[in-house]
């Protein structure tokens, strides 16, 4: 990937200049080429003088920074929150001593790329990959882009779905070793968290793990509180000191409405307004609880987005998806628009919610796996007491499982996995069922076509393979069970708050997640988990870290708003449209699903029964992206 003295013409056999209308969203992406075509139509260099890498907008200010130096320029995507002093100087000594990985140790959560005068670019992704990259081949060359979506137009794959990964994404969301790396695009590639890709002058790419959040067993608590609180404050100053204006979720449990307690704190602006939602025909019981906190800060001044039938979960289904991937919170966009719009009343600004909060802080079931493995026989018993007593399950089932589960390698999982895809259970998965790598497929399994069905159990047993081969001991390998799902849920959430701040771009809200930052990520997965949980405490390291800053009734609330009345209502509701769109779903066109079947899931939620209500949304999220293609929109 040499410099050339000036930019490829269009007409250049080796690499033909890319017809792409604009995205529909703003979008960094570039052919890496020996000889670059010019920028498409509405695009612009993202380093003046430089041809490899092109920027559509709008962009928030400051979601995109670039500094350079002499031999290196440098691009950050998303929330850097560093000071520019500290970012050239960062890049320069990264130039003298080959040292870039501390390039990602400034505050905030960023993609992060670098191009060395010598033709090398290297990219490295937030730990908790909210900012991804993606990247593919178009013949000889590299594309890369920050929309899944450009980069399979770059490389002539738009068109072709990658089954196996929508599949998938609807019934093992939680083994993402299946498909690996593979996004909804055949052929383009993700990547994710704590990643790097390293693509050479020659178009050749090497990939790897930066940061593997590991936790360090000799991490002490007390340490992780401490570093927790600055962290955490650090996060939210930085944001209040500069943003015009500055809104918080305040939903009355630990994560979003403990931000909003230390936005509060920081802003020497007038109070704070903070967003609860409620739908008075089916609560989810997020109100009383804000009403009460808020009382306790004048600086704080709470507003209820009242949700009605418009808001429910289906309602106003677009006729054609817009997501760069399959998107499972397109089943609640009417909530997510009213909630937005309300929050735009007072004009565009940052909006801070709890995204990433639960994923880090609290305890995934398999925990007990990890408690059963290191802590001893006395913490297991008296953890796996106390969490069946709380949920009502019977005690020495659930500590049973958790023996179990200490005793089950991951390749013998995945070939559990394999032919619990014929057998699945006949119930959505309850807690009990997670106590395990992952929790066993649920009913929704049935919705697959046989043939799709046999496609994962290949993938899954491939994945055994890969696993025995690698043995416990190998790096990729996750230390624990509950390691592994903490991770998981981590990926999960960063996606989710990725989505919605997609969906916030049209309403001028820029949303950020402080829990996701880097440092944060950091901070909290470093303490193992069997240190890090109490079942007699909420989020014990988050109370630990913010006593004093937070009020107490805050930190010790344990239960979290269910939104279920409202997904049985909207099912009832919207039951007629959800039914005609299965019907002509292209899911079943490319052999995924079997509409009848899934259909007889709705008739039970229509009909009150339990339902696999996550499923369901996947599902239409895949469904809304693929009709994308079929609408005629150019998929760039």
């Amino acid at each position: 990937m040499p410099r050339p003295a000036a930019p490829a013409a269009a007409t250049d056999p080796r690499c033909p200049s890319p017809v792409l209308p604009p995205p529909d969203g703003p979008t960094i992406a570039g052919l890496l080429s020996p000889a670059p075509p010019p920028a498409p139509r509405g695009a612009t260099r993202l380093w003046p003088g430089e041809p490899l890498l092109w920027s559509w907008g709008p962009w928030h200010p400051g979601e995109v920074r670039t500094v350079q130096c002499a031999h290196a320029r440098l691009a950050a995507v998303g929330q850097c929150l560093a000071d520019e002093v500290t970012m050239r100087h960062d890049l320069r000594q990264a130039v003298q001593d080959g040292h870039w990985e501390r390039l990602t140790r400034w505050p905030g959560a960023y993609l992060l790329i670098v191009l060395q005068d010598d033709g090398h670019l290297t990219a490295y992704v937030d730990p908790a990959g909210q900012f991804p990259l993606y990247y593919g081949r178009q013949g000889p060359n590299t594309v890369l882009s920050t929309r899944a979506r450009t980069a399979a137009a770059l490389s002539g794959t738009a068109g072709r779905p990658d089954t196996a990964v929508l599949a998938a994404h609807i019934v093992c969301p939680a083994v993402p070793e299946l498909t690996e790396g593979r996004t909804a695009y055949d052929g383009i590639r993700r990547l994710g968290g704590g990643q790097a890709l390293r693509v050479a002058p020659s178009g050749g790419c090497t990939h790897w793990t930066y940061e593997d959040l590991a936790p360090d067993p000799g991490t002490r608590f007390e340490d992780s509180a401490a570093q927790l609180r600055s962290a955490l404050t650090r996060a939210v100053t930085l944001r209040t000191d500069s943003a015009p204006r500055i809104t918080s979720d305040f939903s009355g449990g630990l994560d979003s409405t403990s931000l909003a307690f230390l936005a509060a704190r920081t802003t020497g602006r007038p109070p704070l307004d903070a967003f609860v939602y409620h739908h008075p025909g089916a609560p989810a019981g997020d109100l009383v609880h804000a009403l009460v906190h808020a009382e306790q800060a004048p600086s704080i001044r709470l507003t209820v987005t009242r949700g009605g039938e418009d808001s429910l979960p289906y309602s106003d289904l677009p006729e054609h998806g817009s997501a760069d991937q399959p998107d499972p919170a397109a089943a609640i966009g009417a909530r997510q628009r009213l909630r937005l719009d309300h929050i735009a009343r007072g004009g565009p600004g940052l909006h801070l919610t709890g995204e990433g909060g639960d994923a880090l802080l609290a305890a995934p079931p398999s925990y007990l796996g990890d408690i059963a493995a290191t802590a001893g026989l006395r913490r297991l018993l008296s953890d796996g007491r106390a969490l069946a007593r709380i949920r009502q399950l019977s005690p020495a089932d659930v500590i049973l499982r958790a023996r179990r589960l200490a005793r089950t390698p991951l390749h013998q999982a995945m070939s559990k996995l394999a032919s619990d895809l014929d057998e699945p259970l006949d119930h959505p998965p309850r807690w009990a069922d997670a106590v395990a790598w992952w929790p066993a497929p649920g009913p929704e399994t049935a919705w697959l076509t046989t043939r799709a069905r046999r496609h994962l159990a290949e993938l899954a047993e491939l994945a055994e393979e890969r696993a025995r081969s690698a043995g416990p001991a190998s790096p990729s390998a996750p230390a624990t069970p509950g390691t592994r799902a903490v991770l998981c849920e981590l990926r999960t959430s960063a996606a989710v708050q990725a989505q919605f701040t997609s969906t916030a771009r049209a309403f001028g809200i820029w949303p950020h997640a402080p829990f996701l930052d880097s440092e944060i990520v950091r901070v909290c997965t470093r303490l193992p988990l069997p240190h890090r949980i109490d079942p007699f405490t909420a989020k014990p390291l988050l109370a630990a870290a913010l006593t004093g800053l937070v009020p107490d009734p805050v930190l010790r609330r344990r239960t979290k708003g269910d939104y279920a009345a409202e997904n049985y209502r909207g099912a009832r509701r919207s039951a007629t449209q959800i039914r005609a769109r299965l019907l002509r779903s292209p899911l079943a066109e490319l052999g995924i699903i079997e509409p009848s079947r899934v259909i007889a899931s709705v008739e039970r939620a229509v009909a009150g029964l339990p339902s696999p209500f996550p499923a369901l949304n996947r599902l239409l999220g895949a469904d809304l992206w693929l009709t994308a293609g079929d609408s005629g929109q150019e998929l760039s």
